[in-house]
């Protein structure tokens, strides 16, 4: 009997693991938009160096800190495990936004469709719920972007808006979706008369 291949494992980031994310994706942003797959990424290519900085600089803030980020890899299970999808959470460019994050994740084409990205969101999810305290999780998807939009949609997530003609890459149009989870129920606001 041929034993069935080990699940990738998911794995928080760490500040030393910038490099093999910096690999990963730029090999994900280009599968965007290319061989059927819908565009799901801004930029076509990018620095290397430029996104394993950047990448230390976000994992290495504190959670107070504006811009901070917080990763979590997919790592095959080969004998030389290498990142094959994330799911990143972002923090916002002022400490009056530190109740919500916004939510980036990619998988390379070959693993999606087998579960990863539901895994990798209730990772995140939860440690933003539960370790975070955060109140709310924030992202964009592409319009076309069905597959994504039904996943996000499936954990929770509440379409609030699109931004037409919000990118236009490689010639292509795209809107761009604007959903958001509700981690905890909302503080109540002041009434005019109480402000």
């Amino acid at each position: 009997m041929i034993p069935s291949p080990a699940l990738p494992v998911i794995v928080p980031a760490q500040r030393s693991d910038a490099r093999a994310f910096s690999t990963y994706l730029i090999e994900h942003v280009a599968e965007s938009g290319r061989r059927g797959v819908p565009h799901f990424a801004v930029a076509t290519s990018l620095a290397p160096d430029e996104v394993e900085q950047s990448a230390r600089d976000r994992w290495g803030k504190a959670l107070d800190e504006p811009l901070w980020g917080r990763a979590w890899l997919l790592r095959s299970s080969e004998p030389r495990a290498r990142v094959i999808g994330h799911v990143e959470l972002r923090g916002g460019r002022v400490r009056s936004e530190g109740h919500r994050a916004v939510v980036a994740m990619g998988i390379l084409g070959p693993h999606t469709g087998q579960g990863h990205g539901r895994r990798l969101l209730e990772t995140a999810i939860a440690w933003a719920r539960d370790q975070a305290g955060l109140s709310y999780l924030d992202l964009g998807v592409f319009s076309n972007n069905e597959r994504a939009r039904r996943l996000y949609a499936g954990m929770g997530f509440v379409p609030i808006g699109t931004r037409e003609d919000a990118f236009r890459v490689d010639g292509a149009i795209l809107d761009d979706v604007q959903m958001t989870l509700a981690l905890r129920s909302p503080e109540p606001r002041a009434t005019p008369a109480e402000r």
